[in-house]
């Protein structure tokens, strides 16, 4: 079946060119800038449609800046990927004491979700960034986009980047739906200004992990809220893997105004006994310099952790792009680097062949491959470092 649709995608556009599109990208996160610039410096007329009115900066905390993120930057002539990363030479795992139980040399690369948004967006032309614009539906056929507003518009290629709860994938694929890994990652930054000589001492230069029983907490330090690389203008970045029951779940993810959320619980909106008990929790099982992390934090928050894979990223003139399509878990560190791939993967596509069709069915294949290795990566790397399954 998957074939038949690839030749089909192919003959319904193979007449038409694959220069000088015009492209909408819903979307308009890492995913979507990614895939704005990346189109936007081949020739195509692209705009991007992202449905907060509001500034995304704040959001997410540390990223491991792969090699595809840091040469992107540097391409494009975006940013010295130098300027906005962080530095770890050694990889340390600690004892539940606190002492090290194995040190190994591992040069690690670091950045932060807000440090990479804000040059990629400051990258992109403000006049074809339209923020408060939330896509309701796409007509794949013909390209048509629909928004909240009741406007529509019509593009030559439109790609989904909008996220693991993608409105373009629950139409398209409305059968696909996530599937909760039974583990959540408690995730927090703290200021190193905020931190004590000790806990700054125990992970400057250093990706530092503890592995307990059915749960790993790691650390490194990303740049700071202003970008600051220097020591005492950083950020010290924390995520803790930790199994759960059915029923701690519904407690968890239901935040401060009583709402239950399906992915994620903001910072600032965990409630307390939800974040006190956390904080309790690290105490009793965590080394002392991750207890004291974790009880440092000023606002905490939690992330649900899901595998999703879709069965192929075109329909007609729709791409589905980033976490619109696969979502790995973290473990694979790769959500951010997938997604610039994914973009720079599509212009080579639409550089390389000559019709539309064919390039999107190229890049289909290519993608839809790599997307559900990597989903399987995730699960490997999850079972086996939360010993589940076990």
């Amino acid at each position: 079946m998957r074939q038949a649709l690839r030749e089909g995608v192919s003959q319904a556009l193979a007449n038409e060119p694959s220069d000088s599109l015009s492209v909408t990208i819903s979307g308009g996160s890492m995913g979507g800038l990614f895939t704005g610039i990346a189109l936007g410096s081949a020739g195509h007329e692209v705009t991007i449609a992202e449905q907060s009115a509001g500034d995304l900066r704040s959001r997410g905390g540390g990223i491991v800046a792969q090699q595809s993120i840091r040469r992107f930057l540097s391409h494009h002539d975006i940013v010295d990927p130098a300027r906005i990363t962080t530095r770890a030479s050694e990889r340390r795992f600690l004892t539940a004491d606190g002492d090290v139980r194995t040190s190994t040399p591992d040069s690690m690369v670091f950045t932060s979700w807000d440090a990479v948004y804000r040059q990629l967006r400051a990258a992109f032309p403000d006049d074809r960034y339209h923020t408060g614009r939330t896509v309701t539906g796409v007509r794949a056929t013909d390209g048509t986009v629909r928004f909240a507003d009741g406007d529509r518009t019509t593009a030559d290629l439109v790609v989904a980047a909008d996220g693991g709860r993608s409105t373009a994938r629950a139409q398209l694929f409305p059968d696909t739906d996530p599937e909760f890994a039974d583990y959540v990652a408690w995730r927090g930054v703290v200021p190193e200004a905020d931190l004590s000589d000790t806990v700054i001492d125990a992970f400057d230069g250093r990706f530092t992990f503890y592995q307990g029983e059915q749960m790993l907490i790691l650390a490194y330090f990303i740049p700071g809220k202003d970008g600051s690389t220097a020591s005492g203008g950083r950020r010290l970045n924390w995520v803790w893997y930790d199994t759960l029951s059915g029923r701690e779940r519904e407690t968890i993810f239901t935040d401060t105004t009583g709402a239950s959320k399906q992915f994620s619980v903001s910072p600032g909106q965990l409630r307390g006994p939800v974040e006190t008990r956390q904080r309790e929790r690290a105490a009793e099982i965590l080394p002392p310099v991750f207890t004291d992390l974790v009880a440092t934090t000023a606002a905490p928050f939690v992330q649900a952790i899901y595998d999703l894979q879709i069965p192929q990223m075109t329909v007609d003139r729709v791409c589905l792009l980033g976490d619109a399509a696969f979502v790995a878990r973290p473990h694979t560190a790769a959500g951010t680097s997938k997604a610039a791939s994914d973009a720079v993967e599509l212009k080579a596509a639409l550089d390389r062949h000559s019709s539309l069709g064919d390039a999107l069915a190229s890049w289909d294949d290519a993608r839809t491959n790599y997307g559900a290795r990597l989903v399987a990566q995730g699960k490997r790397m999850g079972d086996e470092r939360l010993s589940l399954g076990s």
